[in-house]
């Protein structure tokens, strides 16, 4: 039996924003080997591809004031929202609980688990085939959406209001029907 050896696509290679694009003029940057966002304002990094069906990691490090997310099969380059994509939280301090860390925003709140993640590397990790999404944080399963109705799109790394956040070891694995 042949069994075929499937790699991840690495989004971010650790020293450049290269297959990034911002939405904005805010200063997204580089800093040992990890994507920063750091001040105030809200942008969105940007993949320039798209993808449908795949398994998303990542780590995220934020500060106990970031408002901060992951966004998936996002449909407009102008216009990154709960509502054209589906936007996977994390925000340990949101104001609304139901729709902290974990959660996908107006989608599936409050989170299935509560997870910390302030002042630490975290591992989120999404798998989005057809209309099922489950997503979850540090291994504990946050959310599940049976109902994923968006097609593919681009991935956005948000920034929000202000603090810190850093993305890095972005790794992706398509999925085949």
């Amino acid at each position: 039996m042949i069994i075929p050896l499937v790699l991840a696509l690495s989004l971010f290679n650790g020293t450049t924003l290269a297959g990034w694009r911002s939405s904005d003029n805010f200063a997204w940057r580089v800093e040992q080997g990890a994507i920063v966002a750091a001040g105030s304002g809200e942008s969105y990094l940007q993949s320039l591809a798209e993808f449908t069906d795949f398994t998303l990691s990542l780590e995220f490090w934020v500060d106990a004031s970031t408002n901060s997310g992951v966004f998936i099969r996002c449909q407009d380059r102008d216009r990154i929202h709960p509502d054209s994509c589906y936007e996977l939280n994390i925000w340990d301090e949101h104001p609304r609980q139901e729709a902290r860390t974990g959660a996908i925003v107006f989608r599936v709140m409050p989170p299935l688990a509560q997870v910390d993640t302030v002042g630490r590397w975290n591992r989120l990790q999404v798998t989005v085939r057809g209309q099922s999404l489950e997503l979850a944080i540090n291994g504990e399963v946050t959310a599940r959406l049976d109902d994923a109705a968006l097609p593919g799109g681009f991935i956005a790394l948000q920034h929000a209001e202000s603090g810190v956040v850093k993305f890095r070891n972005i790794e992706l694995l398509e999925l085949e029907d």
